[in-house]
């Protein structure tokens, strides 16, 4: 059952716990998917949603003329949460060479928030749901919760017409809320809107929420999906098109918003925990635990889109 929605830049804002607003600052400054998300509160550890399938008939009629009964339909669908955490742990060498033992904390907890923000965002396009994680948005749009659009047979270059056939392809409002893609991409999308006469004027500058210049298409923030905390591309050309070998990428474009299109999801009542424990007994140094309980929902298929075998060309 969901219980309230809200961004985590919002979140972040109330409380008095300085080391937790700490941490989830850090993530969104991290993931620009958790900096722009809803994130809808859900009592348990998973979310039953009515996904748009048909709508109703309406009809013209005569006088006298009785409307024929008609009804939309909606397919029930479960939307699951997993645990995503872990211990800090900090020598109690660090603590009295610096000599600061709360700029020390904070320095390894916002470590640990910017590795645990490279983690969602990989699972968020790659979760699978069969193991500890959640089903991410790939696994979601294949089970037909969101729109393909192959950019060529076998793969091929970039193109803007590409593009806006499948942006069109994104029917749940007038426009996606954001488009997420590699740095490759984004700079030969810039590299296209240079040099194609008349397109140019789509591609204009904005900021994010925290006033980072960010690079616009048709007016969509164009979002830059980096590294895991591996170092390995998330969206790296990668991907088979189907045509046996893996050397493409995808672009996103997403509808955000609570019960209506793609929405994040925050287990256990909305529950984010970021705990101190001090120093322990067991080993010399401070221990701490970060842990939140986050999925992924999709309640209209017309929100999302995936555009997939692009070329590095």
């Amino acid at each position: 059952m969901a219980t309230g929605s809200v961004t985590l830049l919002e979140a972040a804002k109330y409380g008095d716990d300085q080391l937790k607003r700490g941490v989830v600052e850090t993530l969104i400054q991290e993931s620009p998917i958790l900096e722009m998300m809803p994130q809808t509160a859900i009592s348990g550890n998973a979310l039953k949603v009515q996904v748009e399938n048909t709508l109703p008939a309406p009809a013209f009629r005569d006088v006298n003329e009785s409307y024929s009964r008609t009804h939309g339909t909606d397919t029930e669908r479960y939307f699951g949460t997993a645990i995503l955490g872990g211990e800090v742990f900090i020598d109690n060498y660090l603590v009295r060479v610096r000599g600061n033992v709360t700029s020390v904390k904070a320095r390894q907890y916002a470590k640990f928030a910017k590795a645990m923000s490279r983690t969602y965002d990989k699972y968020f396009f790659d979760g699978t749901g069969t193991a500890k994680d959640f089903k991410g948005i790939n696994a979601l749009i294949d089970e037909g919760l969101g729109q393909k659009v192959l950019n060529a047979s076998g793969g091929g270059a970039l193109t803007l017409a590409k593009m806006d056939e499948a942006h069109d392809e994104l029917r749940s409002q007038s426009s996606a809320d954001v488009i997420l893609m590699n740095r490759t991409v984004r700079r030969k999308l810039t590299d296209l809107g240079r040099n194609s006469a008349g397109y140019f004027s789509l591609i204009d500058v904005g900021d994010d929420r925290f006033g980072r210049q960010i690079m616009q298409w048709n007016g969509i923030p164009v979002r830059i999906i980096g590294d895991d905390k591996d170092g390995n591309a998330i969206l790296g050309y990668d991907e088979d098109p189907g045509d046996g070998t893996s050397d493409t990428t995808s672009i996103y474009y997403v509808a955000f918003g609570e019960d209506e299109n793609v929405t994040g999801l925050l287990g256990l009542g909305g529950s984010f925990d970021v705990v101190d424990f001090g120093e322990t007994e067991a080993a010399p140094g401070h221990m701490g635990r970060v842990e939140v309980y986050p999925g992924v929902a999709i309640y209209n298929p017309l929100s999302i889109v995936r555009q997939y075998g692009i070329t590095n060309a």
